[in-house]
């Protein structure tokens, strides 16, 4: 029987699915109640990545083929109707585990009936330089998110009330996800872990999140450039989520672009 499954949703990825993958089996320490969904949304590349995968993992591995790119959470949705586990792990294809159990995530799902979604640390870079595993949610603007996120960082101190986790490597009762409507897709991409940590703990009032500090994951988001294109539909994705939040997004979207700047500013 399945226990944990790890979706991993794909488009162009071939130059980092095989390490991620090499990675995740290298932390495999359930065997055979591990289950891998590798959803590619319609690559280039597509029937190459297939074989390799196959060729290299076998069975290990399920893969599923959109054929077109709907978006990371259409992605996610098809790997997670695919899955038979309860608890799933949702990462991207770029992310290597560093530090990582299932055994002991599986033991926590199941001592824990309230805990919905589980994050671990994220290090961008081969040195341990800390990421951001986790952000204040949208709905805090200015400087109360722009400060309050450094001092979090800085301090290592999550607050599920006020934070989600980072998009790259989380974990979440699969029950509940569905129930609380899964990933919306909508939402092409950015935006859909805060929409997710809301509806969940919306439907489910007695939830809650729990960071694992010593589970440590690697993503080399470093040197990547940030583009205005990106930042753009980043804004805009959050948009949209806080107007389904029932919230005022004027506010929100000066402060994000102030905040832009200052970031800008500083590096």
């Amino acid at each position: 029987m399945k226990e944990l499954a790890v979706i991993i949703v794909t488009y162009n990825s071939e130059p980092d699915i095989y390490a991620c993958l090499d990675a995740l089996f290298a932390h495999n320490d359930i065997g055979d109640a591990l289950e891998v969904i590798v959803v590619d949304n319609n690559s280039d590349n597509y029937a190459h990545m297939k074989d390799e995968i196959a060729h290299l993992y076998g069975e290990q591995v399920q893969i599923v083929h959109n054929t077109k790119n709907g978006g990371y959470g259409q992605g996610n949705n098809r790997g997670i109707k695919q899955a038979s586990a309860p608890i799933i792990m949702i990462m991207n294809p770029d992310v290597k585990l560093v530090q990582m159990s299932f055994r002991k995530i599986v033991e926590l799902y199941k001592t824990d009936k309230r805990l919905a979604l589980c994050g671990f640390k994220q290090i961008i870079n081969d040195m341990g330089k800390r990421g951001t595993s986790f952000s204040l949610l949208n709905h805090y603007h200015g400087l109360v998110r722009w400060g309050g996120g450094i001092l979090a960082k800085r301090l290592d101190l999550y607050v599920w009330r006020w934070m989600y986790f980072c998009g790259a490597c989380f974990c979440v009762r699969k029950e509940m996800l569905i129930n609380a409507g899964g990933f919306d897709e909508s939402i092409f991409m950015y935006g859909e872990e805060n929409d997710i940590h809301y509806r969940i703990h919306q439907t489910y009032s007695h939830a809650h999140d729990k960071y694992v500090r010593n589970f440590v994951y690697l993503h080399p988001t470093e040197n990547r450039p940030r583009s205005q294109e990106a930042d753009n539909l980043r804004i805009k994705s959050n948009e949209y989520v806080m107007q389904k939040q029932g919230r005022p997004t004027g506010t929100y979207i000066r402060s994000e672009e102030q905040r832009l700047r200052w970031s800008r500013l500083i590096k």
